[in-house]
């Protein structure tokens, strides 16, 4: 017979395991994802090399990576063009062969991405003054290169198979062929030439002058300027430009200001300052959500040069205010390069490149909570650590790959996909490179895929569905009436 303070204690313990048990059991619904406001980080991708830029293809709807090797890498370069699946994260396509600079081929780093071709791939630039293109299935890329002046700039010409490219002050129109590159118009500038934005529909090019702070207009049928210009406002050189084509906006990269231009008023619509310690390196504009995705990259050194956390950014690009939709960026500095942003059509799923750690991040748009009632064979099930990686392209040999540039932890794991629990109390990401991060881990499945009660990531803080939990509470409970009433009994 227990005495009067064991039963006491019995019929506390007891009260505390049922009111577990109908707090742990969930009602019909009651899993359901919670709604989010912004972008979620969802996983990151180390498949890559060193990503130098990105381009969603708008036809293809395939996402190209310029990638240079990664510094400590065994094996091989890592550099080249990848052809990547923006759906499941796989690599479809590496090409890692491109135009040397005395006409032998070579494995170079994709270092711009200039534009989609017709249907798949796209013009990327080699080296100081190679241009090449390539599409998915290609084994190398082909083109040539220029003589004399390196190229700084190049975007898609408005005439089909062409570059817009500058070099020192000139503007020039380059045809890209299949063992050679050849100008075929060319424009001498005022003053040195900045970055480009080009409107291949209607056939207009916008360039930077930072040596007079603005921006002209070239018109493409006569390859001559049309006398329009757009006077800066006062601040650092342009970084980048990127053409709102739906909205007749041009969106300016300068330093720590990011800044909208109305094309038909010529005046400055709006301009975002950043947070201390970053700059603007990228923005990429979706007219179908009618947003504009911008990457701040922080400079690292915290505390005096910043935090060491980047972030995106998301833009109404109708109301030009932002959408306080976007997510911290941890470990996102320009020390190593500058990041670059890209985004699928609608603006569901937008991916950051990070030189810096040689990882491309991926974010999905913000999903509102549904009823899920009981599962069905429809629901989206979690990868299974024993399903295949991503498959690498390759010739039946070995491969070098980012996991190849340090110690493994572990030895089944091939570094293709590591999910993005969020930052931790001390600033870093769970999926980071920092010690303490998850493990890297493969999965073939679609990126966005979590089922219920799989984990997250492969460290060490585990969830268990409710059932197990409210088992777990009932059984701790018992052991201490058992405890007790053992004590009682001595």
């Amino acid at each position: 017979m227990l005495r009067p303070r064991a039963a006491g204690a019995l019929v506390g313990i007891t009260a505390v395991v049922l009111t577990a048990v109908v707090v742990s059991t969930p009602a019909v619904g009651a899993d359901d994802p919670p709604g989010t406001d912004g972008y979620e980080r969802t996983a990151r991708l180390t498949t890559v090399g060193k990503p130098l830029d990105l381009l969603v293809h708008p036809e293809s709807g395939k996402l190209y990576v310029g990638s240079d090797t990664v510094a400590g890498t065994t094996g091989g370069s890592l550099a080249g063009v990848y052809v990547v699946d923006p759906a499941s994260g796989n690599v479809l396509n590496w090409v890692k062969t491109s135009p040397g600079s005395t006409g032998a081929p070579a494995q170079l780093p994709g270092k711009r991405l200039a534009g989609p071709l017709p249907g798949d791939g796209v013009h990327y630039l080699v080296g100081l003054r190679g241009i090449a293109a390539v599409k998915d299935g290609d084994t190398a890329g082909h083109g040539g290169w220029l003589t004399t002046t390196t190229i700084t700039q190049a975007k898609a010409g408005a005439k089909p198979g062409t570059v817009v490219v500058v070099r020192g002050t000139k503007l020039e129109e380059v045809a890209v062929g299949e063992t050679s590159v050849t100008v075929e118009r060319s424009l001498t500038l005022p003053a040195a030439g900045g970055p480009l934005a080009v409107d291949t529909a209607a056939g207009q090019i916008w360039v930077a002058d930072n040596t007079n702070s603005l921006l002209r207009r070239v018109g493409s049928a006569d390859f001559t300027p049309d006398g329009k210009e757009i006077q800066l406002a006062a601040g650092a050189a342009v970084s980048f430009l990127e053409w709102d084509t739906e909205r007749g906006v041009l969106w300016a990269g300068r330093g720590t200001v990011l800044e909208a231009y109305d094309i038909a008023t010529g005046e400055l619509a709006a301009s975002f300052d950043a947070k201390p310690g970053d700059t603007i390196a990228d923005v990429a504009v979706d007219p179908r959500s009618d947003r504009a995705f911008a990457v701040w990259q922080d400079w690292g050194n915290p505390p005096e040069e910043g935090d060491g956390v980047g972030r995106l950014a998301v833009y109404d690009t109708a109301t030009l205010k932002d959408l306080d939709m976007g997510a911290e960026l941890p470990g996102v500095n320009g020390q190593l390069g500058s990041s670059s942003v890209a985004v699928t059509p609608g603006g569901d799923s937008v991916f950051v490149a990070s030189p810096s750690d040689a990882s491309l991040t991926v974010f999905r748009a913000p999903v509102p909570p549904s009823p899920s009632g009981s599962p069905s064979p429809s629901d989206p099930v979690s990868p299974s650590p024993s399903d295949p990686a991503s498959p690498s392209p390759s010739d039946g040999t070995s491969e070098p790959s980012p996991g190849d540039s340090g110690p493994d932890p572990d030895p089944t794991g091939s570094g293709t996909v590591v999910p993005v629990d969020g930052p931790t109390a001390d600033g870093n990401s769970a999926g980071g490179t920092g010690g303490g991060g998850a493990q890297t881990t493969t999965g073939g499945g679609s990126l966005d895929t979590a089922g219920d009660g799989s984990l997250a990531s492969t460290g060490t803080d585990v969830l268990l569905p409710a059932a197990a939990g409210t088992a777990a509470l009932v059984a701790t409970g018992t052991a201490a009436v058992l405890w007790r009433r053992r004590r009682a009994t001595t």
